[in-house]
């Protein structure tokens, strides 16, 4: 049953970056900008991070077996639609849908595991899982790139689509109910809040990026998006069963945990929507050949992702999450001095480093915080945790492709090279995912050394 999860969502969140590379081709074939083509990649985190907050409600009342076979549909749905769009927004309704089923998924595993495991155990569990999170989105550009390359752009939708129709039928043989089923009040007012809330500021961030500059409109959004944010915390804290219990945040190793995982998948996510539009639009290289230099790090994400749960079991999560960040730093590092004629062997090696970091902290600073909070907790930490991490990712992608656009618009006040141009905006988000691994890093030294954990 674990084992069909698994490569359920493995299909899933491989289409998570699986658009990367095929950004340049989106731009040219339905002629939109950089800002509205990422869309293709940050929308799809963005409402896969919505969707956490309605795992738990999915989970405790729907039959497991019919949620994964309902999640499976949705995700052949969007594929299908995604592989005969004609125009960019129907290619953008398909990914969205897409990512309805994606989002839900993790979460659902994840909580399978939280019954079925003891907390003993559930660092190597979870080190397997993050080698599906992980590595499904690390090899995605590589996948990606080859199938633009030699099949064409639809395709990236199409060869999902038998994908999604064996897991229907391997879900209808294999997964079991888990939990009995229960009505459970979902507060849908909340998820509205929090949809527009954060679709308002990625909205603001890609206005941003459109024009190079701030503008009215992109104030307002961001503006409008975190009142609207602030109104679904206080909610959060004043109804009953709200779908974010932010209680679980008043135990600080959450808290601290929460912040560094969603600091990895920022890592992670980011650059590996920079760096091959970098690779393609600076250096000139097709898509198949961005995605081949990144693949020794999507290679080693999904050797290192198992062992760094047994590590985490063995050795405690401040350990583990300093080296990692360090790794980060190091690796992140050389990207600051990246120019159009910097040897390829140096990108791919500076990225594959990095990955080393990212692999070696992403799930156990997830599992400590679950193993921080009380059993009856666990449920709602893993939605809380699962949905910051997520929906960092999508805004702070936005942010560093902000910066590509804003840095692009000071080298043209430079009079640079157009080519200069573009290396100098990709520059500005080099920098602040090396800023970010630092930020990570200070954090992990607040990390207690101690194994024993400490429960709301």
């Amino acid at each position: 049953m674990l084992a069909v999860l698994l490569i359920g969502a493995f299909t899933m969140l491989l289409t998570e970056t699986f658009f990367n590379n095929g950004i340049p081709t989106i731009i040219s074939v339905y002629h939109v900008t950089q800002a509205t083509a990422q869309w293709i990649s940050t929308g799809y985190q963005l409402v896969a991070g919505l969707m956490i907050p309605l795992s738990a409600w999915m989970f405790h009342k729907f039959n497991t077996r019919h949620t994964v076979i309902v999640l499976a549909s949705i995700f052949l749905v969007g594929s299908i639609i995604g592989f005969f769009a004609n125009s960019f927004i129907l290619l953008l309704l398909g990914r969205l849908i897409q990512a309805i089923a994606a989002g839900s998924m993790i979460p659902l595993i994840q909580n399978v595991v939280l019954l079925l495991y003891p907390q003993s155990k559930r660092g190597t569990i979870m080190g397997i899982i993050g080698l599906v999170v992980g590595f499904g989105p690390a090899l995605g550009p590589t996948v990606g790139g080859w199938i633009i390359d030699n099949l064409g752009l639809k395709w990236l939708s199409g060869v999902l689509i038998p994908l999604a129709i064996l897991l229907i039928i391997a879900s209808a043989i294999w997964v079991h109910p888990v939990v009995a089923s229960k009505e459970v009040h979902v507060d849908w007012l909340s998820i509205v809040e929090s949809s527009l809330g954060f679709g308002t500021l990625l909205y603001g961030f890609s206005a941003i990026g459109n024009t190079g500059s701030l503008t009215i409109t992109s104030a307002s959004s961001l503006l409008i998006g975190m009142l609207i944010l602030v109104a679904f915390g206080h909610r959060q804290l004043t109804i009953k069963n709200p779908p974010i219990n932010l209680t679980v945040f008043k135990n600080r190793t959450f808290t601290l945990t929460t912040t560094l995982s969603a600091l990895s998948n920022v890592a992670l996510l980011g650059v590996e929507l920079v760096l091959p539009l970098y690779l393609q639009r600076v250096h000139g290289l097709s898509a198949f050949q961005s995605g081949l230099l990144l693949l020794p790090g999507a290679l080693l994400e999904g050797l290192l992702s198992p062992i760094s749960g047994r590590l985490y079991d063995k050795y405690g999560i401040k350990t583990i999450s300093l080296i990692g960040f360090a790794i980060v730093a190091l690796g992140t590092l050389p990207m600051l001095f990246f120019t159009p004629t910097t040897n390829l062997v140096i990108v791919a090696t500076s990225y594959a480093f990095r990955i080393i970091g990212i692999a070696t902290v992403m799930m156990p600073t997830f599992t400590e915080g679950i193993n921080a909070l009380s059993p009856s907790l666990s449920v709602h930490g893993n939605a809380a945790s699962s949905t910051v991490r997520q929906i960092a990712g999508s805004l702070g992608t936005a942010i560093l492709m902000m910066l590509v656009s804003f840095g692009t618009q000071i080298g043209k006040s430079e009079h640079l090279s157009s080519v200069s141009q573009l290396n100098h905006g990709y520059w500005f988000s080099f920098l602040i995912a090396f800023l970010m691994a630092i930020l990570g890093f200070i954090l992990s030294l607040r990390l207690k050394s101690s194994s024993k954990k400490t429960t709301l």
